[in-house]
């Protein structure tokens, strides 16, 4: 037995899982190899029943059912599941990464509230591709074009009115 278990011992073992935060070993892959002595079952009082077998990989003797079990497995399929679930998150967050829209001035990311507001947007503008602080920039300057050229029309028309005063006297330029 003790040659078998020394030869064989990449086979049957289990992989240890320290990682998993408790001591743990996957028989999942692993291939059961189960012995016994007959003179452990005759001496035994439950026979072949009682703690009389031995899974190679494993020290102490136990019942046939405890040898073919798998006691981590549980909580191993928890922490894998766990893993697995943490990979997909990270893997969601890198792919959600990528479609990121780039400001097309400065290159920096959009924001989440900018990227929302693009796209709750059914309107599509000339400044959905620029991030938050370009965006206001340009809502700063042309606002600031609206004010100045309205402020130049009003200084032309009051120039026009000044220049020629009979046209402010009413219909006709005559005098009331």
């Amino acid at each position: 037995m003790r040659r078998l278990e020394q030869s064989a011992r990449r086979y049957f073992a289990g992989t240890p899982y320290p990682w998993a935060g408790f001591t743990a070993v996957d028989y999942h892959r692993a291939v059961p190899v189960v012995v016994t002595e007959l003179e452990r079952i005759c001496a035994d009082p439950a026979g072949a029943a009682g703690r009389v077998w031995r899974r190679l990989g494993r020290e102490e003797w136990q019942t046939l059912s405890e040898v073919l079990d798998n006691p981590d497995g549980e909580r191993l399929y928890w922490v894998e599941e766990e893993q697995s679930r943490r990979w997909q998150a990270e893997r969601k967050a890198a792919e959600r990464e990528a479609q990121r829209p780039v400001c097309t001035r400065c290159g920096t990311k959009f924001t989440d509230e900018r990227w929302q507001s693009v796209i709750q947007t059914s309107w599509r503008s000339t400044g959905d591709n620029l991030c938050g602080p370009c965006r206001q920039e340009d809502v700063d300057r042309a606002e600031a074009e609206r004010v100045a050229r309205r402020a130049a029309e009003e200084a032309a028309v009051r120039e026009a009115a000044e220049a020629d005063p009979k046209k402010s006297r009413g219909l006709f330029g005559r005098r009331w």
